[in-house]
């Protein structure tokens, strides 16, 4: 009986489990409806579609080729997508508007020509995909969560391309073309700000063109400035930024190429290409500007930034970051017309700073031009940059502000005979093995007078208020002395600045400026040429070799030659032979350069020179023709002739006809 008992409710287990089974494939296997729009389908209009009861979550609606002149409310989870290429809404307010009910919905593939907005969206998890929106005010809105755009082409719009006020999740942006966004007005390619929380945000290979207003955004995520005056800052975790193209921006006021003021804990701002943005009358163009107040690292990257102009600023890349900043390989040039001109800003608040392999040329200004600046209250390294053609009545190629300590090394600056090399702020600084030529000052040390108004002319406001208001001294007197001190810090530098090349084996003294502090520049870096060999045959070849390896004392730093400067360049010349012809440039690479002497003009004695504004030279003989007398076999083989000869008879035994 008790057997009985345990059968039986061995047999219910299974059959539960049969029937749960069953049912779990039952459920897998349910597919989503198609419904059909357009002529001689299941629905004449799109909203028809939606709407009918039979339709649910989950559902797609295929709409045939036509034009379709309707407002298009999306209320339930589906997909909406376009069966071919010329399926157009013409819409009167809005193609798309996808509302909470809608979370989850995909529109794809579409022609939308709109008044209003293109697609609006207030549901969560939307994609929005392969549309092509024109006209209106705006393209696509956004205010939601958990938004994906791709390949859509938008153009056309008045005043923004994609605005968004995002509430959290992610937000993916990729692929995307706007072009043709022509107001009276503020403009914006995409304008994003948070109100809420994202996980991450990313931007990643959109074209943004032809954009023209009052004033123009082409990237924007947070706002440096708010309504209010103060920064709004998104709170976004993750941000990634690459690999876009911004061009063709003009603006009456103010341009930012892509501004970027967030969070994050984690950014990466790579290989973005931002060319011709034109600021006119009154202007301040910005391409590229991004602060980060998280506490992780920043990576600006491998970006670059050309043809820019404006009227009273111009700024090719600046980077804010409150942890530590990465500034590796951007690429700056022709910035011009502005009254100050920077390339590159690097700045990190309580964390490290590095600028490592970057390139400056061609920043142009009537009044104030600077290449590259480098900020941090940690450590800042400033390392295998170059900077060429930064010109202006005031002109710096090199600002350094370390707080803490300073290494600037292997950097390649050269001038145009006027301006300042390196300035640097810090009281452990440490300058070697840079090339830094043809400038009026090669490295000073900071001095508040050197560069605008002295320490006690920017207190006298204070000194001024407490000798007219004493009552208001016990407030303002340690202001006052807290400033006086923090300036006066700032202009006690300490730097060695050892082993460095300036162009000549004898520099001025006078070019060095020590201000209040220590600057120890001597020894310096000589510039060197030998010839190997020195005696060679016409014909052959002579490796010349120019470096800056020995210093003014007599020291060795061949051993250090991967801490070296490498670019721009020493001239090589010859009175006999060629070098590749009489003269040639070859760039710098360690420290180092190599040219081939070729002995082509006969016999005599080349002079060969280097010249890297100082010039040095050697000497190679070059004899006649080397003797033909063989030599023996197990040396070189047979002689060339005899080898030709023994050719020409395999060859001719070849093609004589055979014996029969």
């Amino acid at each position: 009986m008790r057997k009985s008992r345990k059968n039986k409710k061995t047999s219910i287990l299974f059959i539960l489990i049969f029937m749960v089974t069953v049912s779990f494939f039952c459920v897998s296997t349910v597919t989503a409806a198609q419904w059909n729009v357009g002529e001689g389908q299941d629905y004449a209009t799109i909203q028809e579609a939606i709407d009918n009861e039979n339709t649910h979550d989950g559902d797609v609606i295929n709409v045939f080729s036509g034009t379709y002149t309707e407002d298009v409310l999306v209320d339930k989870n589906l997909t909406i997508q376009a069966n071919g290429s010329n399926v157009e809404i013409k819409s009167t307010k809005t193609g798309f508007t996808l509302v909470k009910g809608g979370n989850g919905s995909t529109i794809q593939g579409f022609q939308i020509t709109s008044s209003g907005t293109g697609i609006n969206i207030s549901a969560d998890n939307s994609n929005i995909q392969d549309n092509k929106i024109t006209g209106g005010k705006t393209g696509i809105l956004v205010s939601n969560s958990n938004t994906t755009i791709l390949d859509n082409i938008i153009s056309g719009q008045t005043e923004n391309g994609v605005l968004g006020n995002l509430t959290g999740g992610f937000f993916t942006f990729s692929g995307n073309q706007i072009s043709n966004i022509i107001g009276e007005g503020p403009v914006t390619g995409i304008s994003i700000t948070v109100n809420g929380s994202l996980t991450s945000f990313k931007a990643v290979e959109n074209l943004i063109s032809n954009i023209k207003g009052v004033s123009v955004f082409g990237i924007e995520l947070g706002k440096s400035k708010g309504a209010g005056g103060n920064p709004e800052v998104a709170n976004v975790e993750n941000l990634i930024v690459t690999k876009n193209t911004i061009t063709q921006i003009v603006a009456n006021s103010a341009i930012m190429g892509i501004e970027l003021v967030t969070s994050s804990t984690n950014a990466l701002i790579s290989e973005n290409y931002l060319f011709k943005l034109e600021g006119l009358t009154n202007s301040t163009v910005y391409a590229l500007e991004a602060a980060i107040l998280g506490n992780g690292t920043v990576l600006v990257s491998e970006n670059q930034v050309s043809q820019v102009t404006a009227t009273d600023q111009a700024v090719g890349i600046v980077s804010i970051a409150m942890g530590n900043l990465k500034f590796e390989g951007n690429k700056v040039s022709n910035i011009s017309k502005a009254n100050a001109a920077v390339a590159m800003l690097g700045v990190g608040i309580f964390g490290s700073t590095s600028l490592l392999n970057n390139q400056v040329s061609n920043i142009t200004s009537p009044t104030i031009a600077a290449g590259i600046v480098g900020t941090a209250m940690g450590h800042l390294d400033m390392l295998f940059n170059t900077a060429s053609h930064v010109k202006g009545a005031n002109e710096v190629y090199m600002v350094a502000v370390g707080f803490n300590s300073t290494t600037i090394n292997g950097n390649n600056l050269e001038g145009d005979g006027t301006g300042y090399g390196i300035v640097i702020c810090s009281p452990n600084g440490t300058i070697n093995y840079n090339r830094i030529v043809n400038f009026n000052n090669y490295i000073n040390n900071f001095m508040f007078s050197s560069f605008g108004p002295s320490i006690d002319q920017m207190l006298k406001p204070i000194d001024d208020a407490i000798k007219n208001h004493p009552e208001l001294e016990p407030i303002l007197k340690p202001i006052r002395d807290d400033l006086n001190k923090l300036f006066h810090s700032l202009e006690n530098s300490n730097t060695t600045a050892t082993y460095n090349w300036y162009g000549t084996n004898n520099p001025d003294s006078n070019k060095f400026f020590k201000g209040n502090g220590t600057l120890i520049y001597d020894p310096w870096l000589i510039l060197n040429i030998k010839a190997n060999p020195s005696t060679i045959h016409t014909g052959q070849t002579s490796t010349i070799t120019a470096d800056v390896y020995r210093d003014s004392a007599g020291g060795d730093h061949s051993a250090n030659w991967a801490e070296f400067f490498s670019g721009p360049g020493v001239t090589f010349t010859t009175t006999l032979g060629n070098v590749g012809s009489k003269s040639i440039i070859v760039p710098w690479v360690n420290g180092l350069v190599k040219a081939i002497l070729r002995g082509d003009d006969g016999a005599g004695i080349a002079t060969v020179t280097a010249t890297d504004y100082q010039t040095v030279q050697t000497y190679v003989t070059i004899l006649g023709a080397p003797s033909n007398d063989t030599v023996p076999m197990q040396n070189t083989g047979a002689p060339v002739n005899y080898l030709l000869l023994a050719i020409l008879m395999v060859i001719g035994g070849l093609l004589l006809p055979k014996r029969k």
